[in-house]
């Protein structure tokens, strides 16, 4: 059954996404970063999570959006220590270049999408990837992860500011969960996270900050 999603305001407002429902907002139960915003499943530990990160400006990823989102791919696998990691989404034949536009033209940019596999311990490991006592000998977890980045590349030709970001979309799920109900899980995630892109808007840019 296909996920009834409604628009969620974000970060005060400054951004709105459709979400299921019945998704919880994180930071109802946890103290969750400024730079964030976390949903949960109430029936899976299915995760979403939207970002403001600063734009990523090492080697092609400054310049090419599709090896920029593959940092982020990357990037999410180191935090997670993950023992493996895969891309499944096929790479573009031309590199995805993208321009600075003037503040007051600003409009969501349009979203780059990727998806990949990760062999990661999901509970029974520490942050560093160590085992926790008593789980020395458990197996690693099979996550799918669902990516999205947004380039934010401003410049205010009025008095030269720029506002530099990417804003990423990320949602996981376990594929090693003990119910079995994991590939339908998945199918259903991987539908709505999709139209969860598309109807992602950015109503304000002072969110992102100025930079240098």
């Amino acid at each position: 059954m296909a996920s009834e999603l409604s628009p969620r305001p974000l970060f005060g407002g400054a951004i709105s996404l459709d979400l299921p429902r019945d998704y919880i907002d994180a930071s109802d139960l946890r103290q969750i970063p400024d730079n964030q915003e976390v949903f949960l499943s109430s029936t899976s530990d299915t995760a979403v999570v939207l970002e403001v990160l600063g734009m990523v400006e090492d080697g092609l990823a400054s310049t090419d959006l599709w090896e920029a989102i593959k940092f982020h791919f990357n990037s999410i696998a180191h935090d997670n220590a993950s023992l493996e990691s895969t891309i499944l989404t096929s790479s573009p034949d031309q590199p995805i270049n993208f321009d600075i536009i003037e503040f007051d033209n600003a409009e969501t940019p349009k979203p780059i999408y990727l998806d990949g596999l990760q062999s990661i311990h999901k509970f029974s490991h520490n942050p560093t990837g160590a085992p926790r006592q008593g789980h020395e000998n458990d197996l690693p977890d099979k996550v799918w992860i669902g990516l999205s980045l947004w380039r934010i590349n401003l410049k205010n030709t009025k008095d030269g500011t720029k506002k530099k970001a990417d804003l990423v979309l990320s949602v996981n799920v376990n594929l090693s969960a003990s119910d079995e109900n994991h590939e339908k899980e998945k199918e259903k995630v991987e539908q709505w996270f999709k139209q969860s892109i598309k109807s992602l808007k950015i109503n304000d840019f002072n969110l992102f900050g100025d930079t240098d």
